[in-house]
């Protein structure tokens, strides 16, 4: 995002860091009051936790995909462009009561673990995104070719949640408590 702001806007990011930091303040802002309603919501039993997690992570990545291809049709503009980044970003926040509390959901004794599994692979497409940006982008002056990336990064992001929205459960699974160990001090103990 520094890029495409810097060189296909020219948005000097150093004299407006306030304006640069604004989708990050926003995410911390709005992942605050959100989280606190979605465990309302829950809490009073107003929305079953399968339906919450799937809503979240549904405003975080498709709402997230809907700023980006809006970004790429419209972003030519600074002030829409830093609008629709804010947007896009700030709705990623809602990803906190979605898959990321999921791993509590699935298994409480190894949410950890999966969480770093999980996390691993999120990974990935930090790695892979400039990467692919790379090879896309040859002019970062060039907005045609920054639409291309923001219209892959709003795929990834409505294929993703798909996924979690089609497979995701909240039920506890059968491989979350620790088997027993046969040996001298429990035989019999069943």
């Amino acid at each position: 995002m520094p890029s495409y702001m810097s060189h296909a806007l020219g948005f000097d990011i150093k004299s407006n860091g306030l304006l640069s930091s604004l989708p990050y303040l926003s995410m911390f802002v709005l992942s605050i009051v959100l989280s606190w309603l979605g465990d309302y919501l829950t809490v009073k039993k107003i929305l079953p936790i399968s339906i919450a997690r799937k809503m979240w992570n549904s405003i975080a990545f498709w709402g997230g995909a809907v700023a980006l291809v809006f970004l790429a049709m419209y972003g030519s503009n600074v002030v829409v462009a830093v609008t629709l980044l804010t947007i896009s970003v700030a709705l990623n926040g809602t990803v906190y009561m979605g898959y990321l509390c999921n791993h509590l959901d699935l298994s409480p004794n190894f949410a950890g673990l999966l969480m770093g599994i999980t996390n691993g692979f999120a990974n990935v497409t930090s790695i892979l995104a400039p990467i692919v940006a790379g090879f896309i982008v040859n002019d970062e002056s060039n907005i045609a070719q920054w639409r291309i990336v923001f219209y892959i990064s709003a795929l990834v992001f409505f294929l993703g949640n798909s996924i979690f929205i089609l497979f995701g459960s909240t039920e506890v699974q059968y491989w979350n408590e620790p088997r027993k160990k046969q040996g001298v001090d429990n035989i019999g103990a069943d």
